[in-house]
């Protein structure tokens, strides 16, 4: 084995983390916190005004939320320190309200849960009614940045963004802060890496270790009976009867596949990926934190790697979680979360059939449908 690289690997994982230590690291209420934190100016976290003044300028310029518009350059100068952040005011994940300047920023926070029915509506109406003739801006805060059921009104932001922006800030003000601060800061943003938006170079070298002793791995995997074997087998099952899908290779952690017309009109002129030189592939990865499917553009002849990013670009909406670049070898150009894990399914193996059943059959039926149709629209 390559104790080199497996050495990498334990570095990234074996981090003191005290959001891993207190088992807070997918519980939205905690996530909420720390952000109303940083928004607030007068909190010792050592940014002063920089974060929300780095988050209104990346979401006003525009921004045609509830009919509002806003002036970039105002808004920039506007002086944010009497802002107030509520959590859980009226059932709302944050609030944020400047009385100075007449402005309220509403933020509805999901990090791996689902919008309930009309709640965005029920919260756009209780901001109308106490807070009438405020700039009012709603922001739909999801990790691959999801629409909210009423776009016109909610803006969707996803956590990458908000990585980006703490980064920004961490490294403008790093000479501002506490050294205690700016350590729980970065694992917060370690948290985010590696639990809700992914952790690319992580990713690429545990990929990297798998490519390498594939057969050995398989073998382990194949044998470790869990939960997870039989995630895996129920996912290839579903596959498999499915008429319109392809089974590629697959393991326990790993589910690829792609669909009879996209596997008839994209060229397989792939390398070292999987046996069948395929470059577009779509993959469940089927993980302890749950099962999400990314698809990802593989090794292989460039023009063609290059064709397939330029088509998904031009499709933000359909296409969310896309890498900002292409890289050398692999590319994802669209993520999707299908099911948390929790205890009671490990106990349950039934409900977690069930569970994935319904919602495989949601993605194959809706998602899958458009990203083919986006690609082959184009291709």
């Amino acid at each position: 084995m390559d104790i080199n690289e497996l050495e990498k690997v334990e570095a990234q994982t074996s981090k003191f983390n005290v959001f891993e230590t207190l088992g807070i690291v997918n519980m939205e209420i905690r996530h909420s916190n720390v952000l109303g934190w940083l928004f607030s100016p007068n909190e010792q976290h050592g940014f002063s005004d920089a974060f929300i003044k780095r988050f209104m300028q990346e979401i006003v310029q525009g921004y045609e939320g509830s009919g509002d518009t806003l002036d970039p350059l105002k808004v920039l100068l506007w002086d944010y320190h009497d802002l107030i952040v509520r959590r859980e005011w009226q059932n709302i994940d944050l609030l944020a309200i400047s009385e100075s300047n007449r402005f309220v920023l509403v933020i509805e926070n999901k990090v791996w849960s689902r919008e309930s029915k009309h709640q965005l509506n029920k919260y756009y109406e209780i901001i109308q009614d106490n807070f009438p003739g405020y700039h009012q801006v709603f922001i739909y805060l999801t990790p691959f940045g999801d629409e909210a059921s009423n776009p016109e009104i909610w803006t969707s932001m996803d956590y990458s963004g908000v990585m980006q922006m703490i980064e920004y800030c961490l490294e403008s003000r790093q000479n501002m802060m506490e050294n205690s601060v700016r350590l729980f800061i970065e694992q917060y943003m370690d948290t985010l890496r590696r639990y809700v938006v992914g952790d690319s170079n992580l990713e690429k070298l545990c990929q990297d270790i798998y490519f390498k002793h594939k057969k050995a791995l398989d073998l382990i995997f194949e044998y470790k009976p869990d939960m997870y074997s039989d995630v895996s087998a129920r996912i290839q099952e579903m596959i498999k009867e499915n008429d319109d899908l392809v089974l590629d290779d697959s393991n326990k952690t790993m589910i690829r596949f792609t669909t009879k017309q996209l596997d008839q009109t994209v060229e397989n002129e792939g390398r070292g990926w999987t046996s069948s030189r395929r470059i577009l592939l779509f993959e469940f990865q089927n993980t302890t934190r749950g099962l999400r499917v990314k698809l990802i553009i593989g090794p292989g002849e460039e023009h063609i790697r290059e064709r397939l990013y330029d088509i998904v670009s031009d499709k933000p909406a359909i296409f969310k979680g896309k890498n900002k670049k292409l890289t050398t070898a692999y590319t994802t150009v669209y993520v999707k979360n299908i099911l948390d894990y929790n205890e009671s399914y490990e106990l349950d193996h039934e409900k977690l059939h069930d569970a994935i059943k319904n919602k495989m059959d949601k993605f194959f039926r809706d998602d899958l449908k458009n990203l083919e149709k986006a690609v082959l629209t184009e291709y």
